[in-house]
């Protein structure tokens, strides 16, 4: 019995402390991101700071799981789509799919808690404005995700 008690208390620590690791990277990243994003939808006004805190509240919240199964899903895809290319390659493929598709979604998160818009055009235009101008960071941050965090993280999160 005390085995037992002492198994569990040391799995939900270990996952406990896995979370103190994944949570700050989480909201970090969608941090910068929603920042590049609130400031193209609305510039560095008096509401920035509010807007910006909760489009990252919004993002993460939404994000964080849609992140964790994507990224399986497009790993798995690239494994079987090009199954003898080097690992520097496919993390490198998984990256750039996961940072159109994750901050696609995630501009649509900042747009709607950020514009007030009357039309889809409207809307459109400004998650498009939004989208675009955050790529060039997204991309960034996911390929030097995939090539250095990445594996450093399956590690710690296998142990």
């Amino acid at each position: 019995m005390v085995d037992n008690v002492n198994f569990i208390a040391e799995v939900i620590l270990n996952l406990l402390r896995k979370m103190l690791v994944l949570v700050p990277l989480i909201f970090t990243l969608i941090g910068i991101l929603t920042f590049v994003m609130t400031y193209q939808n609305i510039g560095f006004s008096n509401a920035f700071v509010e807007q910006w805190l909760t489009s990252t509240l919004w993002a993460a919240t939404t994000m964080a799981p849609i992140g964790f199964v994507m990224v399986t899903i497009i790993s798995k895809a690239v494994g079987t789509l090009i199954p003898n290319t080097r690992e520097v390659t496919k993390n490198t493929v998984i990256g750039i799919s996961m940072a159109i598709i994750m901050e696609g979604i995630m501009a649509v998160v900042t747009t709607i808690n950020n514009v007030h818009y009357t039309s889809i055009i409207e809307f459109s235009g400004a998650w498009w404005q939004a989208f675009i101008v955050a790529l060039p960071v997204g991309l960034l941050i996911s390929v030097f995700m995939t090539l250095t965090v990445k594996p450093r993280l399956e590690r710690f999160m296998a142990s």
